[in-house]
């Protein structure tokens, strides 16, 4: 076994070559792997928020009331009262949403905003969630969402906490500029209230001239995820005819559409890492297979000398083992610092590098490194002493 490891090694530069070609490889994989089970984290984390509400909003509402109401017509508040009293509601809140401009760069975001019961009510309220810095106090005062701080950051417009920015109201046909302080950074594990800002209601209604007795959506908690469908349906015949026209969004439904787009990104990747794998256990297969041809007068002799072919292709085996493992070693440490960098400049939580991420990318270092001396090892075992010897 020790000679077969010192023989690994024989060729310094060539095993050099075939280590970083499986390296390559399973950084690739370990990378992809684990952005692909960050963004799956972040969907179900989104789906485990969503999973028993119900939003009632405008019938022109942005991607189908998702976005609280944004993008249509406030609708009466004194619909709250009607969903109360239906089987199963658990909780009845308002939400006024509007879009906020900053005035330095052309990105419009939402703004939610959110009275005293609603933070008093709802735990999983941006308010109740502050990671950075601290809640608003007034109504010059917002916080960012984790999700929308980092992609700002990405996009070189950072908000950073305890700084004034310029935005943009409408006020008689007229833009009008309102400073804003941002004083925390909150984050709910929902992407459509981490994608975003968030403050007072009278804010929001503000600037979106929304007047009391009006809001942009409603948002429904049920009891249980089994009462959900049957739920929307009691709402929605409650309120057929009323004005202006309301549609019912389960969102669970409505970002079933994204998790499938996100299950075939995670198959695409999954497809990519694979192909680098390949590609490492080709230059494992190469570089043995080169050894092998180079030593064959080498394996004619240790066959004379009784080696058995078991022998032979256990230590041809062995060597392109221990190439792939010492690949797969350092591929993982390379996905790992990777994985670190990509945690510092974009997100804490883009990547989950789980156990069974890596165990899979080892199992495949080892996958790798028999797959690639296959070949070889039969090519060693072909070598015949007799031949082997009329030659010397």
């Amino acid at each position: 076994m020790f000679f077969s490891i010192q023989n690994a090694f024989r060729k310094k530069a060539v095993a050099a070559l075939a280590v970083l070609g499986v390296a390559f490889g399973t950084a690739l994989m370990t990378i992809l792997f684990s952005l692909a089970a960050g963004m799956e984290h972040r969907v179900e984390g989104t789906f485990s928020e969503l999973s028993n509400r119900i939003t009632i909003s405008g019938r022109d509402a942005i991607f189908g009331g998702l976005y609280l109401g944004m993008g249509t017509r406030p609708i009466p508040s004194s619909y709250i009262d009607d969903i109360r009293s239906i089987a199963h509601v658990e909780k009845v809140y308002s939400q006024v949403s509007v879009v906020l401009r900053p005035e330095n760069n052309d990105y419009a975001m939402p703004l939610f905003g959110y009275g005293l019961e609603e933070i008093r009510d709802l735990d999983n309220n941006p308010y109740n969630k502050i990671v950075e810095g601290t809640a608003p106090r007034n109504e010059k005062e917002i916080i960012i969402g984790k999700s929308l701080q980092e992609y700002m950051s990405l996009l070189n417009s950072p908000f950073a906490i305890g700084e004034s920015y310029p935005f943009l109201s409408m006020e008689g046909g007229r833009a009008k500029e309102l400073d804003l302080i941002v004083v925390g950074v909150y984050q709910t594990g929902n992407e459509v209230l981490d994608g975003a800002f968030s403050g007072s209601e009278k804010l929001a209604r503000e600037i979106g001239k929304i007047t009391e007795g009006s809001v942009s959506a409603i948002n429904v908690v049920v009891d249980s995820m089994d009462n959900v469908e049957s739920t929307a349906e009691a709402i929605q015949q409650e309120l057929t005819g009323k004005k202006p026209e309301l549609q019912v969004v389960v969102p669970g439904e409505v970002l079933n559409p994204v998790k499938n787009i996100i299950d075939v990104l995670g198959k695409f990747l999954m497809a990519v890492s694979l192909v680098a794998v390949v590609a490492g256990g080709l230059s494992i297969m190469v570089v043995m297979l080169l050894s092998v041809i180079n030593r064959m007068r080498e394996f004619g002799i240790l066959k004379a000398l009784g080696w058995t072919p078991a022998n032979i292709i256990c230590m041809v085996l062995v060597e392109s083992l221990t190439l792939s493992l010492c690949g797969a070693a350092l591929g993982v440490a390379l996905g790992c610092a990777g994985l670190a960098a990509a945690r510092v400049l974009i997100a804490a939580d883009i990547a989950v590098l789980s156990r069974q991420v890596t165990v899979s990318v080892f199992l495949t270092g080892i996958l790798i490194g028999v797959a690639g001396g296959i070949y070889p090892a039969w090519r060693a075992n072909s070598a015949a002493p007799a031949k082997i010897l009329r030659e010397v």
